[in-house]
């Protein structure tokens, strides 16, 4: 009996194999051992290349040093005291009252001055006029928008009356 050759070995291991030689491969042991063995030969391979390609393909972990690592905590926690110190000094900072409306807390604290640095608010006093400045229509800091608004309605008001005029 002859054996498989080596090509036809590789046709049958590709799928490619005449009647005669798939025959042989399923009589013959001693053919059919060393085609299992080529086949399981070139899965491992495949198997190496597909493990070495991946592990090609993964980043290299970024590697940094201990200055730099320190400098970029230090940069990260300037910002981060900045992002918190930021709304605090916002609502800190002093609110000028808009033109014609004085605060309550301010015209308080103003009268008090004047009486002399003896004189002293109360604590119901500092609640009442913190009390005016809270019951107020429009917030303090919206006082500008308000202004702005009511100008606003005003000239659309007589732009209107003008046009109903012309008509």
């Amino acid at each position: 009996m002859r054996h498989l050759n080596d090509e036809e070995l590789a046709q049958w291991l590709a799928g490619e194999a005449t009647v005669e030689a798939q025959a042989h491969v399923d009589e013959c042991a001693e053919c059919r051992t060393e085609a299992m063995a080529v086949r399981d030969g070139i899965s491992r391979y495949a198997l190496a290349l597909r493990r070495e390609a991946a592990e090609a393909v993964k980043p290299a972990p970024l590697r940094v040093s201990h200055v730099l690592a320190r400098r970029r905590l230090g940069w990260a926690a300037v910002a981060l005291a900045v992002l918190l110190a930021a709304p605090t000094a916002w609502v800190m900072r002093p609110h000028a009252a808009p033109a014609g409306q004085p605060s309550a807390v301010t015209e308080t604290a103003q009268a008090g001055s004047q009486m002399g640095s003896q004189v002293k608010m109360s604590d119901d006093e500092l609640l009442d006029a913190v009390d005016k400045d809270l019951d107020r229509d429009v917030p303090q800091a919206l006082a500008p928008v308000g202004t702005l608004t009511l100008a606003r309605n005003q000239m659309a008001a007589v732009t209107k009356a003008a046009d109903n005029n012309n008509q």
